[in-house]
């Protein structure tokens, strides 16, 4: 090799190397007093991504988000970013002092190091974007809603924004929604808008007696009207299971027989479902678990369900945690009834695991190949990654065969 093109190659291979370098956030290395002395010199605001080593989601936005380059060149434009392990160093201060309790948080500071907004749990591209471009508009900044609440603004489009603001970072916003609750009128109550933020402040009504959740029951119809029949079933389903749980936890069976009869008095037409559903949530919930008798109280409960998500879901988790023959086969059951009721990508690609498992492979190139074809239909954001991953490793087992 001459030296003329062996310098070239190595050109070529710096420049390469420096493009793989540029994709994605250059956090900026050293000690907290260090990044704030850069913000100051650069007159830029701070983004901080907050984090540990043993939490899931922020591996995934740093492996799937942090390393996108649209997502690099806005954030090493406008901001300085830095990386702060919550459990080492300067950490476990720092989330005392500025309240960081979950994982991802997202925080964004001022160059005067005065925190101006803030972001919980992963986001993707575009909704990291979207939340540096708020941490920026002082017409949307946590900051900038904080100053006007305390100067006394309480006008409903500001209190619900404010309220979705204090949602999306995981803060108590209780006293701002009765605030923004007493100054609507039952028909501004009853939208779909005002129905979402009831759900969220009720913990999705996790308890059927909540004032909330007693309101909805009342104008039920309003609702449906305003909204969907679907969406509504949806938040009085969350209401009846939440509920259930809330029962299953009260070790007062006195008190428990009474709870009980009145929910069924709200969910008469769920009697049947509410003893083997009861009987499989306190099964899961015994110390130390059962688990003979929690898959049997499962099978008998999924037996009745109509739930096309949750025969999928748990089917699911048979797929990812257990190898029993007969489990599987149980699976399968379930998988091929959430077909029946609702065909999807996501069951169609659970019933296609389920069948790799077990070796039937020209039955699990069939669903997965139309699992393929439903993620098509139903929208191109749902991730098929793995899908395609299991087809090329059935057709792998098929040619050896």
């Amino acid at each position: 090799m001459s030296v003329k093109l062996f310098s070239y190659i190595i050109t070529l291979l710096f420049f390469c190397h420096s493009e793989i370098i540029a994709q994605g956030i250059k956090f900026q290395k050293g000690t907290w007093e260090e990044v704030l002395q850069k913000a100051k010199e650069k007159n830029k605001p701070i983004f901080v991504d907050a984090y540990t080593t043993w939490c899931g989601p922020c591996k995934w936005m740093s492996k799937n988000t942090f390393t996108k380059k649209e997502v690099g060149d806005y954030l090493n434009k406008n901001f300085i970013p830095y990386k702060m392990d919550m459990e080492k160093g300067e950490g476990p201060e720092f989330a005392k002092i500025h309240k960081v309790a979950a994982y991802p948080t997202l925080l964004f500071f001022s160059s005067e190091g005065n925190i101006i907004h803030k972001g919980v749990g992963a986001r993707d591209a575009e909704q990291l974007l979207s939340l540096c471009n708020d941490a920026i508009n002082p017409e949307k900044q946590l900051s900038g809603y904080i100053k006007k609440y305390e100067a006394g603004i309480r006008d409903k489009d500001f209190l619900y924004d404010y309220i979705l603001v204090l949602s999306g970072i995981g803060d108590d916003f209780s006293d701002t929604f009765d605030e923004y609750w007493d100054i609507l009128s039952d028909k501004e109550k009853q939208t779909e808008k005002v129905l979402n933020l009831m759900a969220v402040a009720s913990n999705y009504f996790s308890d059927f007696k909540n004032p909330l959740f007693q309101y909805l029951l009342k104008y039920k119809t309003q609702y449906i009207n305003s909204s969907t029949l679907e969406l509504v079933n949806d938040y009085f389903n969350s209401c009846f299971v939440r509920s259930l749980y809330g029962i299953a936890r009260n070790t007062d069976k006195k008190e428990q027989k009474k709870i009980s009869k009145e929910l069924l008095e709200i969910f008469p037409e769920k009697k049947k479902e509410f003893t083997k559903r009861l009987a499989y949530i306190q099964s899961a919930l015994e110390t130390p678990p059962d688990i003979k008798k929690i898959n049997k109280t499962q099978s008998a409960y999924l037996k009745i369900s109509s739930d096309s998500d949750e025969l999928n879901e748990a089917a699911w988790k048979v797929y990812k945690s257990e190898d029993d023959p007969e489990r599987i086969k149980k699976a399968l059951e379930w998988v091929n009834k959430s077909i029946e009721i609702n065909s999807s990508f996501n069951n169609l690609d659970t019933k296609a695991a389920l069948l790799y498992k077990i070796r039937d492979y020209e039955s699990a190139k069939t669903f997965a190949e139309k699992a393929l074809k439903a993620a098509s239909e139903e929208g191109n954001d749902i991730p098929t990654e793995d899908t395609v991953k299991l087809l090329e490793n059935i057709e792998l087992k098929l040619s050896k065969q």
